[in-house]
């Protein structure tokens, strides 16, 4: 490719823009659905606690009956234990000793936990009960409302929002028995690379890595790390192993497209004469894919287009550092669990000086790991090693922009504070 180098989050905007993935929705079981992101908003069935409920063991009477400050002695005329079935109505001038979540006596404003009285708690039920009190309580004291968690129709959750345990457990008192969640996009990963040794010559080889590589060879691993990262983000991926002959690769996309919802490629994007992806797809073959080269280092080569029966396809660099840079900047945005957008910390420990890296044009991405310091502040330490090695320990992806200046978002406006130097954006992997 000739000409100046694209903008990193022009790309992304370009990429998220273009490849729109559209998997459907179905319907999960409770048990099934943690983790997964709702299709359509889900709202209460009813209301929830569908009667008033004690929300205190103790004693259940009306305020009227009651003097405050000091003590009032009245008869005790029930026991409710949370138990199925209602509560009697509350005569004037008794009470009724109550559990914690049991229906609350209709009448009843009102209940006095246990320890403002003189009952044991652990005994029978007394035939008259002191209360003794400071002030007297406020209207529905430890009586929980009909509705008063949730009424019908209220919302519980949006669209997009990921399956919590939180949700899953309101889901289950309400009655609610499944979960409209999207279906996980289908994602085959194609590994291209005559060099790449694997242990079969199936079309799931790309999973497993030769044990000793023939001189020459490197393992193939792109494939085993892209379908892991795929399938943590909400996907269903299987990888594929091809080598350098365009005629191959081509046949391996037309049979692996209707499993698809979206296709990855790793490497074949450079200039070389043996960049099969460029042969099969791009300016030198059917030219249904663009092959770029972005402002980023590593992963400067990154393409994207449309498989023949149009399905979606993105290019990534073939080194595993490239390709995993490129997963995390581009194709997990597109991705139900994956929609996390750069944001600005403060970078903190730095293995190597940064100055050389000033007067290039390119975004330098980086692995680190985030925390937390004493005063709350988010800070970013960037992890020592080279290539692929030290992102065994990243949590976050350092994108260390060029120029002498640090720029204040994710589309490249320049800073305006100058205390906004020393900030980096990081990208939570």
């Amino acid at each position: 490719m000739s000409g100046s180098s694209i903008d990193v989050f022009t790309w992304r905007a370009t990429v998220r823009e273009q490849v729109v993935l559209d998997p459907g929705c179905l319907d999960l079981p409770l048990g099934e659905a943690l983790g997964r992101v709702l299709a359509r908003p889900v709202t209460s069935p009813e209301d929830i606690p569908a009667v008033p409920l004690s929300a205190m063991d103790g004693f259940a009477v009306r305020r009227s009956d009651l003097t405050a400050p000091g003590a009032t002695r009245l008869p005790v005329v029930a026991d409710i234990p949370a138990r199925p079935g209602t509560s009697p109505e509350l005569p004037l001038g008794v009470a009724m000793r109550i559990m914690t979540g049991a229906p609350a006596p209709g009448g009843a404003d009102a209940v006095v936990e246990v320890e403002a009285t003189d009952a044991d708690p652990f005994g029978a039920v007394p035939a008259e009960v002191t209360i003794t009190l400071d002030a007297l309580p406020p209207e529905n004291r430890h009586i929980r409302g009909r509705g008063e968690e949730a009424t019908r129709d209220d919302l519980l959750a949006e669209a997009g929002d990921q399956v919590g345990a939180g949700l899953i457990g309101v889901a289950r008192a309400l009655g609610i028995t499944s979960l409209p969640v999207l279906a996980r996009p289908r994602v085959g990963v194609v590994v291209t690379g005559d060099e790449l040794a694997t242990s079969g010559q199936g079309a799931d080889d790309a999973r497993t890595a030769a044990a000793d590589p023939a001189p020459g060879m490197v393992r193939e691993s792109n494939g085993l790390m892209l379908t892991s990262a795929l399938e943590a983000d909400g996907a269903a991926a299987r990888a594929w192993h091809t080598g350098d002959d365009p005629a191959t690769l081509c046949s391996l996309l037309t049979e692996i497209e209707s499993e698809c919802d979206l296709v990855l490629t790793t490497g074949g994007i450079g200039q070389g004469a043996f960049d099969v992806v460029r042969a099969a797809l791009g300016d030198g073959g059917t030219g249904t894919s663009q092959l770029v080269h972005l402002a980023l280092r590593p992963g400067g080569p990154q393409g994207m287009g449309r498989l023949p029966g149009g399905t979606p396809v993105i290019h990534l660099p073939g080194t595993p550092v490239g390709a995993l840079v490129g997963y995390y900047l581009f194709v997990r945005q597109l991705l139900p669990a994956g929609h996390a957008e750069p944001r600005r910390v403060l970078l903190g420990e730095d293995p190597g000086p940064f100055s050389s890296h000033r007067h290039r044009r390119a975004v330098l991405a980086q692995p680190g790991r985030l925390r937390t310091t004493s005063d709350g502040t988010e800070v970013v330490d960037v992890l020592p090693g080279r290539r692929l090695t030290p992102y065994a320990r990243a949590d976050a992806l350092v994108l260390r922009e060029p120029g002498a200046k640090d720029q204040a978002d994710a589309g490249g406006v320049p800073c305006a504070d100058a205390a906004a130097v020393g900030t980096v954006l990081v990208l939570p992997l």
